[in-house]
């Protein structure tokens, strides 16, 4: 047990397509159906702990809706697992990758003197739970996976061009690019609602990478509900 789920409250779970929370959603027991903001959830629990599930569609739109609404729906915690890129060396398909924060890496308004990434002098993201990340990190090592810990940039993207992920990697230090998990963070940080990401490698972010992620996707929802399972104890 983690010690992170002890406490009262509703762990809320995300994911952005089906086949990420397909799993989860087949094991929560006594599942009742809501729909807060136009978006579909699932509550009941899950190894005897309360949980919400909800899929948010690809894109940071979508993701930062979802998550509203699973605030408005009463989360006390938000855990959003799913599939990135790797853009950092010695990162391979497979392995997973816990965010410590995440940014927007298509947000640019550097022509009015911000850094990329940066809106009004506030980080286009969030910096994710301490307690909550480190329990995921844990989770996902006892199940086996390698696990990496750093920055992971979002843009409404799918990158495959080798010299755009190494781009990406320079100018925010990140180590893994997706498509929504810092409009997640931004939101759950103007919420105070705690949170963590956790991504599973699908791929490196380059000329291959469509093939790469069609390879590997298929492995997902079983990995979300095993490291999900672990982080609740």
């Amino acid at each position: 047990m983690t010690g992170v789920t002890d406490q009262t409250g509703v762990l809320a779970l995300l994911g952005a397509m089906d086949v990420e929370v397909a799993a989860i959603r087949a094991a929560i027991a006594q599942p009742r159906k809501l729909q807060v903001l136009g978006c579909d959830i699932t509550t009941g629990t899950l190894d005897g702990h309360p949980v919400m599930l909800a899929e948010s569609g690809i894109g940071k739109v979508n993701a930062a809706l979802t998550t509203a609404a699973m605030a408005q729906a009463g989360a006390s915690s938000l855990v959003f697992v799913g599939v990135a890129g790797a853009v950092a060396p010695g990162i391979k398909v497979g392995d997973a990758v816990v965010a410590t924060s995440l940014v927007q890496h298509d947000v640019d308004i550097t022509a009015f003197g911000h850094a990329p990434g940066v809106i009004s002098g506030v980080l286009a993201g969030g910096v994710a739970g301490a307690a909550l990340s480190d329990a995921l990190a844990s989770a996902a090592s006892s199940i086996g996976a390698t696990v990496y810990r750093g920055v992971v940039a979002s843009g409404d993207q799918f990158v495959t061009s080798a010299e755009r992920s190494a781009a990406i990697a320079a100018q925010f230090d990140a180590i893994a690019v997706e498509m929504e998990g810092a409009a997640v963070a931004q939101v759950c940080t103007r919420l105070g609602l705690p949170f963590a990401v956790l991504r599973w490698i699908s791929d490196t972010a380059d000329s291959q990478a469509d093939t790469d992620f069609g390879q590997f996707v298929h492995k997902i929802a079983d990995l979300d509900l095993a490291v999900v399972k672990q982080f609740l104890g």
